[in-house]
């Protein structure tokens, strides 16, 4: 077994998956380029989970893992969407939504616990105030 399947997370994600995959054969039609955007984000949470997984030095890790939380907000918002267009009913992605909640706790715990001065991209610095 590789390291990222031993991650819950990367577990839950494929949940996600496979539940993202169940509520697309609901979808009525309608706007295919916000489904098209909902397949597209779903698999970008467990590549990057496993990704991150694979990186020997933390900064590496949290830089994927942050993508992957990205990824999972992307996903939430084109659910919502994709209720917003009278696509699905809100109970049709409640599943869903759940499942995106618990990954998005474990990956803000998951990055913290890995967030290094050298995260690469580099963190941005906070603003310093001009001085007069």
């Amino acid at each position: 077994m590789l390291d990222h399947e031993r991650l819950e997370v990367y577990q839950v994600a494929r949940e996600l998956s496979r539940e993202i995959c169940r509520v697309r054969k609901t979808i009525r039609r309608g706007r295919p380029d916000l489904v098209d955007q909902l397949v597209r984000a779903t698999p970008s949470i467990p590549l990057n989970i496993a990704e991150g997984s694979g990186e020997r030095t933390p900064g590496r890790r949290a830089y994927f893992y942050r993508i992957a939380r990205s990824s999972a907000t992307e996903v939430s918002s084109a659910l919502d969407h994709i209720v917003d267009m009278e696509l699905l009913k809100a109970v049709e992605i409640d599943t869903a939504k759940q499942l995106l909640v618990r990954i998005v706790s474990m990956l803000v715990k998951l990055t913290d616990t890995v967030t290094r001065p050298d995260s690469f991209p580099p963190l941005p610095k906070p603003r310093q105030p001009r001085k007069r």
